[in-house]
């Protein structure tokens, strides 16, 4: 049985110390496929040089909307476009609008998500998309595009899920949804198809257990928390994830 998880930070230096024994253990657990996530020059080539040493790797560069503070100019969108050509990104990301965190870059995140899905455009790639506290704008641009893709971390409401999935987008569901008192995520999950359905860790982010490293081995209490939600068992969520995954990447 084949596990994914679809957004991971495998090359941040959180993982610096004990890379290989973070995807020995994943990989014993059967998560053998996975879009590791780069958001910097030197991210990207580690990710490159990952997905060459385990080939169910995927790899997504992209800039963050977090990382607008000191350097928005068009120089930058132009070393981004040589990284994702250099190191063949398989995918755009992540890439969007946080108003939530960084509402004073709100023009810049702006401009750089849109070059970002023009780009993904002009190279027929897929999208990982971050969006905080910017649904509605965040829906604007991409309904703009004909654009396949990944909302990623989804915490917002079921109508706009329906808007994304209507879209041709995948929705995405961290461990987030198991924290005390989240709710709308277990909605949302139990509202739409599993054929736009995705799970993921963002380690080593998002961790439910407090002063724990999230890693992608983690993810198996992800799939078995949706597969009560859905009333499926593992194999069948699995197996449909799997299919989703070979879609989104034309596999």
């Amino acid at each position: 049985m084949v596990l994914i998880d679809t957004h991971c930070h495998l090359v941040t230096d959180d993982f610096d110390y004990d890379r290989q024994e973070v995807i020995s253990r994943m990989i014993a657990k059967g998560v053998s496929r996975a879009v590791v996530i780069c958001c910097d020059e030197d991210e990207s080539r580690l990710g490159a040089r990952l997905r060459d040493e385990n080939p169910g790797f995927r790899l997504a560069c992209g800039i963050h909307p977090q990382d607008l503070e000191y350097d928005c100019t068009s120089e930058r969108l132009a070393r981004f476009r040589d990284a994702v050509e250099r190191y063949k990104a398989d995918m755009i990301g992540e890439i969007g609008l946080d108003y939530y965190s960084h509402p004073h870059t709100k023009e810049a995140q702006k401009r750089f998500f849109k070059a970002q899905l023009d780009l993904a455009s002009e190279l027929g790639l897929p999208v990982d998309i971050h969006s905080r506290k910017a649904a509605a704008d965040t829906y604007e641009t991409l309904k703009r595009y004909d654009l396949r893709g990944i909302i990623h971390s989804y915490s917002g409401s079921v109508e706009m899920a329906r808007l994304y999935v209507k879209l041709g987008y995948y929705i995405s569901f961290g461990a987030s949804m198991m924290f005390p008192g989240s709710r709308k995520p277990a909605q949302v999950i139990a509202d739409i198809p599993l054929e736009r359905l995705f799970i993921e860790t963002d380690a080593p982010y998002q961790s439910p257990v407090r002063d724990h490293r999230h890693e992608p081995a983690d993810i198996v209490d992800i799939y078995e928390a949706i597969c009560e939600i859905r009333g499926i068992g593992m194999e069948e969520l699995a197996l449909r994830l799997e299919k989703n995954w070979d879609e989104l990447f034309g596999c």
